[in-house]
C-alpha cells in the first residue's frame, strides 16, 4: 500500500494521496469537467457528501461556498485517514464533519467491502459489477497490470448506517451528494420519510446496473425531486454510468 504524498496539481491546488492516477482523474472531473457545475447553493449551506474519498468534492464545495456546512461519509479506513489530512491541510476540519462508516438501505456493524489500494476510489461492496471499469481500463494499460495492480483487492469489514441516523430533523439538507460504486439506490432507502422533504437537491453517480438508474430516479422523483439525467464526465459510454441531478419542484 502506498503511503500518502502530498502532491501539487497544475492550479496549484496541494492534496494528499496515495493514487496519483486516481488524483489527477478526479482533480479533472471535479474542478474542469464540469461534473458539477450545475450545483447552485445558498448562503451557510448544508451539504451531504457521501462518498468523501480523500476530499476533493468538499475542497471544491468549500472553494465555491466558503461558509457551507458539510456532513462527509467515507467507509474505508486509508481512505478516511487522508480525507482528514487533506481537510487539516486546508482548514476545513472545523466546517467538514467525517464518518468513518458506509451508508445503505439497512444498519450493518461488519459489512465486507472491497478496497482497492492503487483505486481507493472504487472501493465497493460490489465487486463483481467492475467488469465494464476494469474492460475501459484494458484499452490503456495492459490486462495483466489492470488484473494484478489497479484492480487487485483486499477485503475489508466497515460498520454500515442508514443516513436518517445522521439528519437533524428541521434541518435542510442543501444538497446531497452520492458516489458510492454501486450503492446508490441502498444510499437512498437510508432516509426515512420524514426526511425527505429535508433534501431540496440531490447528485448522483449511477451506473445503470440491472435498471439501477431508473430506480433511482423513480425513487427520487416519488419523493417531490425532479430527476435529469446526464452522461457522467470523462467515462468511457461503455460503462454505462450517469449523473442524475434531481432539484424538489
Amino acid at each position: 500500500m502506498a503511503a500518502p504524498k502530498l502532491v501539487e496539481l497544475e492550479d496549484g491546488l496541494q492534496v494528499f494521496a496515495s493514487s496519483n492516477m486516481e488524483l489527477q482523474f478526479l482533480h479533472e472531473e471535479i474542478f474542469h469537467a464540469g461534473c458539477y457545475d450545475d450545483i447552485n447553493l445558498p448562503e451557510h449551506a448544508f451539504v451531504v457528501d457521501v462518498g468523501a474519498n480523500i476530499g476533493m468534492f468538499s475542497i471544491f464545495i468549500k472553494r465555491n461556498y466558503p461558509d457551507a456546512q458539510i456532513l462527509a461519509f467515507e467507509p474505508a479506513p486509508e481512505t478516511a485517514r487522508i480525507l482528514r489530512q487533506n481537510l487539516d491541510l486546508h482548514g476545513l476540519s472545523a466546517d467538514v464533519t467525517v464518518h468513518e462508516v458506509g451508508l445503505g438501505g439497512t444498519a450493518d456493524p461488519a459489512a465486507h467491502f472491497t478496497y482497492y489500494p492503487a483505486l481507493p476510489g472504487n472501493t465497493t461492496r460490489y465487486p463483481d459489477q467492475k467488469g465494464p471499469a476494469i474492460v475501459a481500463l484494458t484499452r490503456f494499460y495492459s490486462s495483466e497490470k489492470v488484473a494484478q495492480r489497479l484492480y487487485r483487492g483486499q477485503d475489508i469489514t466497515v460498520p454500515v448506517e442508514r443516513l436518517s441516523a445522521y439528519l437533524t430533523d428541521g434541518r435542510p439538507v442543501d444538497l446531497l451528494k452520492v458516489d458510492v460504486e454501486g450503492d446508490e439506490l441502498d444510499v437512498l432507502l437510508g432516509i426515512d420519510d420524514a426526511h425527505w422533504p429535508l433534501i431540496r437537491q440531490a447528485i448522483m453517480e449511477v451506473q445503470d446496473y440491472q435498471g439501477r438508474l431508473g430506480a433511482v430516479c423513480d425513487l427520487l422523483a416519488s419523493h417531490g425531486l425532479a430527476p435529469a439525467v446526464g452522461p457522467a464526465p470523462m467515462l468511457d459510454e461503455d460503462m454505462v454510468t450517469y449523473m442524475v441531478h434531481a432539484v424538489r419542484k
